[in-house]
């Protein structure tokens, strides 16, 4: 029977050390370098790459070659009735300098699109980092709550023997096994959600459910990050739809653009004839034309506008995301002093003095949540830090350094 045992034990133990084995532990590089392999908006956007420059040579092609026939049955006055047909095709060619204006004013919608992809890239891989704080920050708060647990769970054993002996009445053990219960619960509350943050990391970032994270490589709480105005993305795709709207006005400002060619064999009763034509657009009478150029010198004009005016909001989000995040610092700084004091100097004397008798076993759980109220803010403020600080580089739109 014993033999059997050690056997399962065996078995079971290299069940657990595959499974550690298997299980991925990822740094923060790791997990965004994994989730750039798989993400889903990654490949949206390639795929939107593809297509737009597949609708740019097709809104820049010329139209197909057109062919056409026509019969006819003739009964001409005084001859002989029959058959007659016509044969023909045409094509419009657009003169070489319109076509590359057409397919430069494309490109640079095309390309401004493209950047503001790019945009959503950066904010989704800013999101991870942020959701990588968070769940690290959710861990360090477990096992903080964990060691305070440990601790309360050494006196309240303690206690129980001191009751066994009565030395402490059965309320005041019973007031400490409610305090217990209650740890306990908060203690799997804690646990769950750090294993739920673990779980949504890893769905969002496409790696395995059964990855871990080392959160040995957080950002430093910083009162203020070099960051200069940057922006890049968003003004490059404006200046792009701009110069777009400027070869817009260049199209539709030539009087000529294009030129019709077309050909004709026409078989008639007595006579064979054939024919070439040559037919060109004048655009300069066209009122669509027109209106097509004051589009586009609208389009430029509403554009820089709208430059002008998001580039202020901007400047303005980052003011306030900065001052926020120097505030923020500035909390957790404050909030981590005075829960050291209050570990080191305050709580030593509440529990001696509880172990003395001097105060009431009230007194004493109120000291000590005291000390999980000043955890708990200390870890809300970082992750509130860390929510600012990952806004404000999306707002400054750069990769940002630690």
């Amino acid at each position: 029977m014993k033999q059997i045992q050690r056997k399962w034990i065996g078995s079971l133990i290299v069940v657990c050390a595959v499974g550690v084995l298997h299980a991925s532990n990822l740094s923060l590089q790791s997990l965004l370098d994994e989730a750039a392999k798989h993400s889903d908006l990654s490949k949206a956007i390639e795929q939107e790459t593809l297509s737009l420059a597949a609708k740019r040579k097709a809104d820049t092609a010329t139209d197909p070659l057109a062919l056409y026939l026509q019969g006819t049955r003739a009964y001409p006055d005084g001859a002989r009735s029959g058959n007659e047909y016509a044969v023909g095709a045409s094509k419009t060619f657009k003169f070489s300098s319109v076509r590359e204006s057409e397919l430069s004013m494309l490109r640079l919608s095309n390309e401004a699109d493209l950047l503001e992809g790019k945009r959503s890239i950066l904010n989704f891989r800013n999101g991870l980092k942020r959701l990588y704080h968070q769940h690290c920050l959710d861990k360090q708060n477990y096992r903080a709550f964990k060691k305070s647990y440990d601790d309360f769970m050494k006196l309240y054993e303690k206690k129980q023997k001191a009751y066994r002996y009565q030395e402490i009445s059965k309320t005041e053990l019973l007031q400490l096994e409610t305090e217990k219960n209650k740890l306990y619960a908060t203690l799997v509350s804690l646990d769950m959600e750090q294993e739920m943050s673990r779980v949504t990391l890893s769905t969002l970032s496409n790696v395995p459910e059964s990855s871990y994270y080392t959160c040995n490589d957080l950002y430093p709480i910083r009162s203020s990050v070099a960051l200069p105005e940057h922006f890049a993305l968003t003004k490059e795709a404006y200046i792009k739809r701009m110069q777009s709207a400027k070869e817009a006005v260049h199209r539709y400002s030539q009087g000529i653009d294009s030129v019709n060619v077309s050909a004709q064999y026409t078989n008639e009763i007595d006579t064979d004839r054939y024919s070439i034509g040559v037919s060109i657009p004048l655009n300069f009478g066209s009122e669509k034309y027109e209106q097509e150029r004051a589009a586009a010198m609208y389009r430029h004009s509403a554009v820089e506008h709208r430059l002008h005016q998001i580039l202020k909001q901007k400047r303005s989000q980052l003011m306030q995301l900065k001052a926020m995040l120097k505030s923020q610092a500035f909390m957790v700084n404050a909030l981590t002093k005075n829960y050291k004091k209050y570990k080191q100097k305050v709580l030593p004397l509440i529990q001696r003095s509880y172990v003395l008798g001097e105060v009431s076993v009230i007194e004493f759980l109120l000291g000590r949540q005291k000390l999980y109220q000043l955890q708990e803010e200390i870890f809300q403020t970082k992750k509130a830090y860390y929510n600012t600080l990952f806004n404000l580089y999306s707002v400054n739109e750069q990769k940002d350094q630690k």
